[in-house]
């Protein structure tokens, strides 16, 4: 391991918040007129149309006129009520009923469409699988359209400039059901002063692998009761049990990670504490945490001098109950090996490392491995890197 510069604390506001973003009727025959003779009786009045399938039925058709003088007049047959649009599922509001037929003797009235389907993602069928996620390539964007939800979830944590407590961005699949799998989820930190939209290139990315990302929009994460970033997990996992919510039963609540930068990432190695938080990967921000549930890979930039190496080195050192790496990017400091501000197409280096970390450990990407583990880990080759590690030769 390299000699690392000693460092006091950390305060990471970011100047490059400039970047900040944030997504046939029925018909009937008329009456015929009858000829020359006695006054007709009166037409038989029309049936009604049939019930559309999924729409409101039709009211009966209007009664015949009389036939002319002569013979009866014949009578219009029923007319066929078109079907009705049935909505598709969710919370729509009720179907408009169609109005009365008239006009010609015997017209049935058409039915009337059902309501469209409202809002949420009522989803009454089966419920997603834990389970092993196929490989996938950290580099490239994974194989899920994703989509981002701003101010959802409780207000937590501290808001800017004293105010009001702010809520969450959330970046996921847009489709939760695509493979069938339940989704991990990770909860993200933002460096002091800073947002989730200036760390949405990373964010996108994870998402896009399957990951449920769930960040805090506070600008000062460490701070609050409860903590944001557990105060995320909370909410998800009971959107998981709601079945208004488009995460209902598509959440997988056995494996969730940390990962935040700065003040995030301190602010990670807090939550590393939380019994539900199975594996952690801060980057450039890290203290001692004695109460790890899973492994931790903890990042620094060889040229970082807000927060040195020597400041990760310590909390890497009070690790000794769980796997443990310590990662330095030798030509990166305190913020330029992140993709601020959008996603653009190149996925850096550490986003790489991330998104295989978190495959590996709560996704069970076994092919991805190799890059941590064993005596000759790839990223212990990479001369870009430098690595130490503890309880990872396996």
């Amino acid at each position: 391991m390299r000699h690392f510069i000693r460092s006091t604390h950390c305060v990471f506001t970011l100047a490059l918040a400039t970047a900040l973003a944030t997504i046939a009727c029925g018909s009937s025959t008329p009456s015929t007129p009858g000829t020359g003779g006695t006054t007709g009786g009166a037409g038989v009045t029309g049936q009604a149309g049939s019930s559309p399938g999924g729409g409101t039925t039709g009211a009966a058709g209007t009664t015949g006129v009389a036939g002319t003088t002569g013979g009866a007049g014949t009578t219009g047959g029923a007319g066929r009520g078109a079907a009705g649009t049935t909505g598709g599922a969710g919370r729509g509001a009720a179907g408009t009923t169609g109005g009365a037929g008239r006009g010609a003797a015997g017209t049935t009235g058409v039915a009337g469409t059902t309501g469209a389907a409202g809002g949420g993602n009522v989803d009454a069928g089966a419920a997603c699988t834990v389970g092993a996620w196929p490989a996938a390539d950290p580099s490239m964007r994974g194989p899920f359209a994703t989509v981002t939800e701003n101010d959802v979830g409780p207000a937590a944590g501290v808001g800017a400039d004293g105010g009001a407590a702010p809520m969450f961005t959330l970046f996921r699949p847009m489709d939760l059901k695509q493979s069938g799998l339940c989704h991990p989820v990770i909860t993200w930190g933002n460096g002091t002063g800073s947002t989730p939209n200036l760390y949405r290139g990373l964010l996108n990315h994870l998402a896009s692998h399957g990951f449920v990302v769930i960040a805090s929009n506070s600008p000062q994460v460490a701070q609050g009761t409860p903590p944001p970033m557990l105060a995320g997990v909370t909410w998800v996992l009971e959107q998981n049990a709601n079945p208004a919510s488009p995460l209902y039963q598509r959440i997988d609540a056995t494996h969730i990670g940390g990962t935040g930068h700065s003040q995030g990432g301190f602010a990670t190695t807090t939550a590393g504490g939380d019994a539900r938080i199975t594996t952690i990967a801060p980057l450039c921000g890290a203290q001692t945490q004695r109460n790890l549930h899973g492994p931790a890979l903890l990042f620094c930039g060889g040229m970082d001098t807000t927060v040195p190496c020597s400041t990760i080195m310590n909390a890497y050192t009070g690790i000794t109950n769980q796997p443990v790496m310590l990662a330095s990017y030798l030509a990166a400091d305190h913020a330029n090996w992140l993709t601020f501000g959008g996603s653009g197409n190149t996925v850096k280096p550490v986003e790489v490392v991330v998104t295989a970390w978190m495959r590996v450990h709560l996704m069970g990407d076994t092919a991805l491995r190799g890059r941590f583990y064993g005596a000759s880990c790839t990223l212990c080759q990479d001369t870009a890197w430098q690595v130490m590690r503890k309880m990872m030769d396996q």
